[in-house]
């Protein structure tokens, strides 16, 4: 009997020779948990290790309910594309800690520190920390291995895509509050210090809660972030622990103290302290004497582990703008609400005037694979003004915002930089006339508005991103990281418009909405700007992916190039999760096998919608990196170079670019009419067939019989636009040819038509 694959030969073969190294039902466990923590990111010999640093401490059980809750009921798996699916919620590591309080430990206040910091950051702070202590181990203790860096950062990823569901900002905004910081401005950059100190400090408070006790001083300032929210949810609501702080010591005494907790001695005394005073955390007995004493290092202000503030993106706009303010400038609740309002509209205005200023920059999809490459008259890119204003309203969380409202911005600013020289918005020049001194006051309003036209210059190009996004109305809960917006300056629409006159076109790639997307999302510019972006497919963020539109086997009518889905969730396949998808490498020889197109009809012949050569959209190739997957679509081709069909592989980002440098065919009153024949007229021919070389034609609009057949017009797209003419001399004329996509509602007179009104040379796909 034949087997139906090679499984059922394995099958076979281990029935008749019995595999005698067989593993105990205990091993076998435990080997499935390591793999399946593998294959999510985690490591299981770097969860033990933290489990046994973090997993010593007792959780309130209030706290523990509700998060699991939480995590439990964001669990979701919604397919992306063919074996990929967006995993959200509860993984490999989450679930394991549902089962086992210490791993359970662990993971929750891992899951708090990589919401509150960047986990590059934190990564490196904790293997640090725990390195310290093995510095101090003895030769008999079982203490003898740290585990590194990458190990570290690997579990905190899986944690924090696992419960990023669960929202510290309540706790955060709370302790905030009561402490009297600003809302949303929550210091929350921490000492190294004190994490390696904490690490073992409060296992022994919780265990002796009457004879051992914290204390901890940190250094604040203009520089310097004391962190005391982060420590206070960590202490007192994640472990139970009763805190008090105290802070604005002047005369050497402190001027507030807030307590967290029941009656009774404070089991963590946190005090606020000047930069010049000595930071340290203490471990005491009930008679005060110190039993550990952790100071920090001299060069304190470089040890700190840095912040990142999540805000909802929903009315994210509007603390970018708050926070682009000079100080002087906020004087009153009433007047910042006045002026950020009013910047809301010019950031739209901006963002207006930037969309209606769009070329697209296709060079790349020009560029072939033996490097060729082709002029072309720019295509002018077009922004659903629909779409922009209802980004704006997501933005700003502000309905209200109208189109005449910034339709008398863009008027006002329209063919001009977009820069200080422009009138201030009535709300800011009345507030800096009043409130800044006549002294240098013309010169200081100067600059303060040159400053916030950059934030919201910048912020008018995020806003054009954010109408690109398909299902922005899903995203209420998108989580965008901090205020400082300065990451953006790398972008390559913000480079231009340093310079703009107001009146040149701006060049935009296929990926600069999804670059800019990326910037609130990953926080952080080396992440940002070190991706190789003329391959990423998709990336994941905290639990959040964003990815392209040509996923999947849409029409390429159907496909928007440049728009963005953004969903809840991490990739994953078999039990794999990885953190982006990217295009596969495409060989320079991938389109050898590719006979080349021919001529079919031309003048004064009668040509229909119809496809000429069979092409099948096979099931796409996926393979596996160390962080991502490999992707790109399969297409068989049944006339190859030696008759026989050819597999031919292309990236959806390629498949993006190529759809980027073509122009939509317009809407015509007369439908698709399928079975219309059309009589060419002179300078007219179609073909038949793909490739890159075209013997013996000087036809100025070719036309590809690839009508009704998605496959064949994805392959069309991808490999015609550099096609190049060859004599008889077999001498290479580099075509300059345009492409016109035909939509299904545009018959094909009209395309041919849409065609020869415009210069140049042209390729109609059918």
């Amino acid at each position: 009997m034949a087997f139906a694959n090679q499984f059922a030969l394995t099958l076979e073969l281990s029935r008749l020779i019995p595999i005698k190294w067989a593993t105990n039902k205990a091993t076998e466990f435990l080997m499935n948990r390591a793999r399946d923590l593998h294959h999510s990111g985690s490591d299981i010999v770097v969860e033990e290790d933290l489990v046994n640093v973090l997993g010593r401490n007792r959780i309130s059980a209030p706290l523990t309910s509700s998060f699991k809750n939480v995590v439990a009921k964001s669990s979701s798996n919604h397919s992306l594309w063919e074996s990929i699916t967006l995993q959200a919620g509860a993984g490999p590591t989450t679930i394991r800690a549902f089962q086992e309080s210490p791993y359970f430990a662990m993971v929750i206040q891992l899951s708090l520190l990589a919401w509150t910091f960047e986990i590059n950051f934190l990564a490196t702070a904790l293997a640090d920390a725990l390195r310290k202590r093995l510095e101090g181990a003895t030769s008999s203790s079982t203490l003898q291995a740290a585990p590194s860096r990458s190990g570290i950062l690997g579990v905190l990823r899986a944690i924090e895509s696992q419960t990023s569901a669960f929202n510290w900002n309540m706790m955060l905004h709370a302790v905030s509050s009561c402490l009297g910081y600003e809302p949303h401005k929550a210091p929350i950059d921490f000492p190294q210090f004190v994490l390696q100190g904490l690490l073992d400090m409060f296992p022994m408070a919780q265990t002796l809660p009457n004879d051992r006790f914290i204390h901890i001083q940190i250094p604040v300032g203009d520089k310097l972030e004391s962190g005391v929210c982060t420590l206070v949810v960590w202490a007192h609501h994640v472990l139970d622990l009763t805190v008090l702080v105290r802070r604005g010591r002047k005369g050497g005494k402190f001027t507030t103290s807030v307590r967290f907790g029941q009656s009774g001695p404070e089991h963590v005394v946190i005090e606020e302290v000047a930069p010049e005073d000595d930071a340290c955390i203490i471990l005491l007995d009930s008679d005060k004497e110190h039993l550990l004493m952790i100071k920090s290092d001299p060069d304190a202000d470089q040890n700190l582990i840095g912040s990142v503030n999540r805000i909802f993106a929903k009315g994210w706009g509007i603390l970018v703008l708050e926070d682009s303010l000079p100080e002087n400038l906020r004087i009153s609740q009433t007047n910042t609400k006045a002026i950020v309002e009013e910047l809301a509209v010019v950031t739209s205005a901006f963002a207006f005037i930037i969309a209606k200023n769009l070329i697209k920059d296709d060079y790349q999809s020009h560029v072939d694979s033996v490097g060729l490459t082709a002029g072309r008259t720019p295509i002018v890119y077009k922004v659903d003004e629909r779409c922009l204003l209802q980004a704006s309203h997501f933005l700003f969380d502000n309905p209200r915002i109208r189109q005449g409202e910034i339709n008398s911005y863009v008027a006002q600013y329209s063919s001009r930089s977009l820069d200080g020289n422009l009138p201030l918005p009535t709300a800011l020049d009345v507030a800096s006339r009043t409130f800044l001194p006549e002294k240098n006051r013309e010169s200081v309003i100067q600059d303060e508005w040159e400053t916030i036209c950059t934030y919201v210059r910048n912020l008018g190009i995020f806003l054009v991103a954010l109408a690109h996004v398909l299902n922005i109305a899903e995203c209420e809960d998108l989580m965008f990281s901090g205020v400082a917006f300065s990451d953006m300056c790398d972008h390559g629409l913000a480079q231009q418009l340093e310079e703009w006159n107001g009146i040149d076109s701006l060049r935009v790639t296929d990926d600069a909405w999804l670059q800019a997307i990326a910037v609130p999302l990953m926080a952080h510019r080396t992440r940002v700007w070190k991706q190789p972006w003329e391959k990423v497919c998709l990336f994941s963020e905290r639990g959040w992916s964003a990815w392209i539109s040509t996923f999947g086997n849409t029409d390429p009518a159907y496909a928007t190039a440049g728009s963005i889905r953004v969903g809840r969730g991490t990739p994953c396949r078999n039990g794999v999760w990885k953190s982006c998808i990217w295009d596969s490498p495409q060989e320079s020889w991938a389109f050898i096998a590719i006979p080349g197109p021919d001529r079919v009809e031309s003048c004064e012949q009668t040509a229909s919608l119809r496809c000429a050569e069979a092409v099948t959209l096979e099931n796409p190739y996926c393979g596996e990196g160390e962080e991502v997957f490999i992707v790109c679509a399969r297409f068989r081709l049944y006339r190859g170079v030696s008759g026989q069909p050819t597999m031919v592989r292309i990236g959806y980002k390629e498949l993006q670019r190529s759809l980027w440098g073509a122009r939509a065919s317009k809407r015509c009153s007369h439908g698709s009419r399928s079975r219309d024949e059309v009589t060419l007229s002179m300078g007219c021919a179609t073909i038949s067939g793909f490739g890159r070389y075209l013997y013996e034609t000087d036809e100025r609009i070719l036309i590809t019989l690839t009508a009704g057949s998605i496959g064949a017009r994805w392959l069309a797209l991808t490999t015609l636009p550099s096609c190049s003419i060859m004599d008889e001399e077999e001498e290479e004329d580099e075509g300059t040819r345009q492409i016109l996509l035909r939509g299904n509602d545009c018959c094909l007179q009209c395309a041919i038509d849409q065609a020869a009104a415009q210069p140049g040379k042209w390729i109609i796909i059918l």
